[in-house]
């Protein structure tokens, strides 16, 4: 039988376990304590938390334990005394469901996520540079393309040419920690490392979507008239795409 899809936190810890649902309840309060204006919700079928739609802590229960996500070096090194009973790697702390849950460093780390979003919000040039600027940025510009829809994917705010369907701009707010605020779109083939080439203080290979053609934008040395450019290309290439798709099944469905 196919798995059913969940659409609440309510529902993914109502799925646990009757002993995992009170574990993972008292996980949910301290996220929440800590960071009441976050927004909850579900990412990659797990708890998500996020403010203005960048991920501030997610966390997912298994079969014998619980795990937290993200942790990079910075959060290791910042709790690295309170972190010493627990095991913690490859982006996540692990917490064994039988033992008492620890809210108190729970809500510590999940403050420290936030802390470290808002404080890249500090300062005046924050107001002009900073995440929320560019994220408004960003959709104010995608939202003049027709029929463009928004949500949370892969952790960060994503534009669909369509409700949940084509994906043609993400936003990356520091990226495992890389130190850009950047737009990641996909351009014409063989186009992406001329562009690297040509400025590269503009231009870079995003990961995972490198490979296939997409491109970095730095968001801070790049003009409005230029990144509207770029969106407006990216939304074309990827409309135009499903377009075709749709043409062929079409076709095929006829024959």
């Amino acid at each position: 039988m196919a798995k059913t899809r969940l659409t609440s936190v309510d529902a993914y810890i109502a799925a646990k376990p009757r002993d995992a649902r009170v574990v993972l309840e008292r996980v949910r309060r301290a996220i929440r304590k800590a960071v009441p204006r976050a927004a909850e919700g579900l990412s990659y079928q797990i708890p998500a938390y996020t403010l203005d739609g960048v991920p501030v802590l997610y966390f997912a229960g298994w079969k014998a334990h619980y795990s937290v996500y993200p942790v990079n070096d910075a959060l290791v090194a910042a709790f690295k005394r309170e972190l010493a009973p627990y095991r913690h790697g490859k982006g996540s702390l692990r917490f064994l469901l039988s033992e008492p849950v620890p809210a108190a460093l729970i809500e510590r780390i999940a403050r420290f996520r936030a802390d470290v979003l808002t404080g890249r919000e500090k300062g005046t040039r924050a107001r002009t540079k900073g995440r929320h600027a560019q994220l408004d940025r960003v959709r104010r510009l995608c939202a003049a393309m027709p029929s463009v829809t928004e949500k949370v994917s892969h952790g960060t705010p994503t534009f669909f040419v369509e409700k949940s369907k084509g994906v043609f701009a993400m936003f990356a707010d520091h990226h495992h920690d890389d130190g850009r605020l950047a737009l990641w779109v996909p351009v014409p083939t063989g186009l992406q490392p001329l562009l690297i080439e040509d400025a590269p203080r503009t231009y870079f290979k995003p990961p995972y979507m490198g490979a296939s053609g997409w491109v970095g934008i730095m968001l801070d040395v790049i003009r409005d008239d230029a990144l509207r450019i770029h969106i407006r290309e990216a939304w074309q290439l990827v409309a135009g795409k499903k377009k075709r798709a749709a043409s062929h099944s079409n076709l095929r469905a006829r024959s």
